[in-house]
């Protein structure tokens, strides 16, 4: 059994979808606001769409078991990140104003911000105060991209940074000092100074970035694409690569900074694959077969569960990471194809 919770109608929603909605920044007690949480409590929070371009994201037990709760957002979730301190989701968004917030614990959008069209991949400052989202275009409409840096507590636009055609994936150093920024239309990585929210320099890669991720020292970046996964340091210096079998959607490195977790599609008539990657060796650790589940994961804050999405099936699967074996899933409702997933934990 579900909740939902309206706080968009659905007319509103379809005009998002249809031709981006107008939509102005809410003010600062609404980002600054007083959502709380039992501390250790914990929440998958799973982006979907359905077939009209309605979007939702569902507030779900990581178990995979028990009641969701539904909200309903404005365009359909292209990405979704926590907060620090695990209180509030921010889901970046196609056709609508780009950015969500949702107050996790109310299950509530407290504020949207209008950073672009197609909106892709969000992350957060370490200490919060700062989410990044790559977007698609400039406006709705738009030819270029660029990089919102959006201040949380005001939802105020701070800047935007052109890196690359069209930023498609993030990755921060875990002291917030570098953003590393993927992009979709070509082969190269765009390194960004936060501190002066500029472009520092960019470096070429062999072949078109997929998902980008960092290990928690911040010493090196990791970028996952066609059949492969790259080590590079944070100068763009190429240290090692993993040889896969298939089309890497997502991708996580555990939090002991010993492995990596791929998901990976393997062609329309095998299965999907599960993959943890010894990321000193460059070699793979486990290799197991996840139905079709080749979309986006995330994984727990411990690091022992990967969450991957299933398109095809309209599910998310989860499994453990020490053996890479799934072994439970969730349906998402009303048949909505899924498109993004978080995983978040209150402080």
């Amino acid at each position: 059994m579900t909740t939902e919770n309206r706080g968009l109608s659905r007319r509103t929603l379809l005009t998002a979808a249809l031709g981006g909605a107008a939509v102005s920044v809410v003010g600062h007690s609404v980002f600054a606001g007083v959502a709380s949480a039992a501390p250790g409590s914990k929440k998958l929070i799973i982006g979907s769409v359905d077939h009209l371009g309605n979007g939702i994201v569902q507030l779900a037990d990581p178990s995979l078991t028990g009641p969701s709760t539904i909200v309903a957002v404005n365009g359909q979730p292209n990405g979704i990140t926590g907060s620090p301190d695990g209180l509030r989701a921010y889901v970046a968004t196609a056709f609508g104003p780009g950015l969500s917030v949702v107050d996790v614990d109310a299950a509530k959008v407290t504020g949207e911000i209008a950073v672009g069209g197609f909106a892709n991949e969000v992350v957060v400052s370490p200490d919060g105060k700062i989410i990044y989202v790559a977007t698609g275009s400039s406006g709705a409409g738009g030819s270029r991209g660029h990089v919102a840096v959006v201040d949380a507590a005001t939802g105020d636009v701070r800047a935007r940074i052109n890196a690359g055609l069209w930023p498609r994936s993030l990755a921060l150093t875990p002291d917030g000092t570098q953003l590393f920024v993927g992009d979709e239309r070509a082969k190269g990585i765009t390194i960004v100074d936060t501190a002066k929210n500029a472009v520092a320099g960019s470096f070429r890669t062999e072949k078109q970035v997929l998902e980008l991720a960092i290990d928690p020292k911040g010493k090196s970046l990791y970028a996952a694409s066609l059949r492969e996964l790259v080590t590079y340091d944070l100068r763009g210096g190429k240290s090692g690569t993993t040889e896969l079998e298939g089309v890497p959607c997502g991708l996580a490195v555990h939090p002991n900074g010993t492995f990596a977790v791929v998901s990976l599609y393997a062609g329309r008539n095998a299965d999907s694959q599960l993959v943890t990657v010894n990321i000193a060796s460059n070699k793979v650790r486990t290799k197991e077969p996840n139905g079709k589940a080749n979309g986006p994961l995330t994984m727990s804050k411990d690091g022992d569960r990967a969450f991957v999405l299933d398109k095809k099936n309209r599910k998310v699967t989860s499994a453990d990471t020490a053996s890479g074996k799934p072994d439970n899933s969730l349906s998402t409702p009303n048949s909505n194809t899924p498109t993004c997933v978080a995983f978040v934990e209150t402080v």
